[in-house]
């Protein structure tokens, strides 16, 4: 019998960095305002979703960066929906809801699966990132609503 040393042993799921951590409470806790958080990171999220798509491949940073940009947009998005628009967290929730519907739906219909465990085309990434925007703003959207 072998023993197994700590170091032997494979991660098996990626580390969050700091930065992420450092972005996501500066974009909440900054009096930017809603609009410009949004704009900012709408920007930031399509670069780094672009740069991502030009890899062809899975990178730790190109994925946490996209992902991290995602999580601040997503944020900024469920409140601005909420806040500036005035729909509320029932109502915001609703509507995010639906086009997450209509997202996987459309994602199903063109590229013929929702299959994650295998993206290896540039539109069932950008179907998946889409996704994962929506579904994070759900989340923020859901999760305000229940602590409200």
């Amino acid at each position: 019998m072998t023993t197994t040393t700590t170091s032997t042993l494979v991660n098996r799921v990626p580390q969050i960095v700091l930065s992420y951590w450092v972005i996501k409470v500066a974009s909440t806790s900054l009096d930017f305002g809603y609009a410009a958080t949004i704009g900012v990171f709408a920007v930031v999220f399509a670069t780094l979703l672009a740069l991502k798509l030009r890899l062809r491949r899975y990178t730790p940073w190109s994925y946490w960066s996209v992902f991290t940009a995602s999580a601040v947009l997503g944020t900024a998005l469920s409140d601005f929906i909420d806040r500036t628009l005035g729909l509320g967290y029932a109502l915001g929730a609703a509507l995010l809801s639906l086009l997450l519907l209509a997202t996987l739906a459309v994602w199903r219909r063109t590229q013929g699966s929702l299959a994650v465990e295998r993206i290896e085309t540039a539109g069932a990434e950008v179907f998946y990132w889409f996704a994962f925007l929506v579904a994070n703003t759900l989340g923020t959207a859901v999760g305000d609503y229940v602590s409200d």
